[in-house]
């Protein structure tokens, strides 16, 4: 059974799993699309009470909406999140009452000084935006490599796997196919789900068309590795487990928040994982930095891949020695 078979054999395979194809050609792209409008449209999450007690003129802007009152409200409308900022003018000043971090609150008293968001803030320019979607879907594309797997963990479980290597196919050429169909399944409906959305809805993710082949690419090939390393692991408990460790090295990692700031042993700990050299390359690069700038933290992710890939092969190899699959 050469790579080709095997190959053709998964996709049959996967066609007739109505579930892996729904999550991996619908919903997997309806999430990277909403990503992608999402970042887009909203700026300042939540409605900001502006008091004052005569009518005037205020900034306009789509992406921030404002509630004029007559009085102050209860500070407890923050809470409650009914509001995410007061803002109050005395004299040629705004004070601003918010549970937001000081970073927040510098951008809206920017906001109704000069009547307009400020170009240089990461979280509100266009220039944050690549960064954000695709920090979004990271952990998306991390949880789809562990779905698509399957089909390793079906042939070895059910003892598939020791009939298949009994074929022309060696244990190598059917973990390259089976990673090589993994990264396929991946990468293909993210990538064209992003140019696409790029090209309709007109967005600028701040990324070339090239560029993003090879973010995403990227993406991919990592989560391909560590899905086979975390399979071969941790058996047939995989899945859960994985999901968990994903979502949180994702969040210390930066990929929705600033996690660790101002703390020395997170920020020491999170520089270890992939996905932190992930999104500071790609944070970067779309400030106008070049790929070529980025050498450590693309070497240090190739590691990653190679390393998990390698140390997948030979765990499966010593199990299959042992009689365990």
């Amino acid at each position: 059974m050469n790579i080709l078979n095997i190959f053709k054999n998964n996709l049959s395979r996967t066609l007739a799993q109505k579930a892996t194809i729904i999550i991996a050609l619908i919903l997997i792209p309806i999430m990277i699309g909403a990503a992608v409008l999402f970042s887009e449209k909203v700026v300042i999450k939540g409605k900001i009470a502006y008091v004052s007690a005569t009518n005037i003129s205020i900034p306009k802007d789509n992406r921030v909406d404002i509630e004029i009152l007559k009085e102050k409200p209860a500070v407890s409308s923050l809470l409650i999140g009914k509001y995410v900022a007061i803002v109050e003018k005395r004299n040629d000043d705004y004070i601003v009452t918010t549970l937001k971090n000081q970073k927040d609150k510098r951008i809206i008293e920017a906001y109704f000084k000069t009547g307009k968001l400020p170009d240089n803030n990461e979280d509100t320019s266009k220039k944050g935006e690549g960064t954000n979607i695709l920090g979004f879907i990271l952990m998306i594309l991390l949880m789809q490599g562990v779905a698509l797997i399957t089909l390793y963990t079906e042939d070895r479980d059910k003892k598939t796997l020791r009939r298949i290597l009994m074929s022309p196919a060696n244990e190598r050429i059917y973990l390259f196919t089976q990673e090589l169909f993994t990264f396929s399944g991946i990468f293909i409906p993210s990538y064209l789900t992003l140019a696409v959305t790029k090209i309709v809805f007109k967005v600028d993710m701040g990324f070339s068309y090239g560029m993003l082949f090879i973010l995403v690419a990227i993406i991919s090939a990592l989560s391909t590795s560590l899905a086979l390393f975390i399979a071969s692991v941790l058996g047939s408990d995989y899945s859960l487990a994985s999901t968990g460790i994903y979502m949180l090295t994702s969040l210390v990692s930066g990929c929705y928040i600033s996690f660790t700031d101002g703390n020395k042993f997170l920020d020491i700990l999170c520089s270890a994982l992939p996905q932190k050299a992930y999104m500071t390359m790609i944070q970067g690069i779309e400030k106008g930095k070049s790929l070529s700038q980025f050498t450590s933290q693309l070497i240090y992710l190739f590691i990653w891949i190679a390393a998990a890939y390698l140390l997948g092969s030979a765990i499966n190899k010593r199990k299959i020695k042992q009689g365990i699959y």
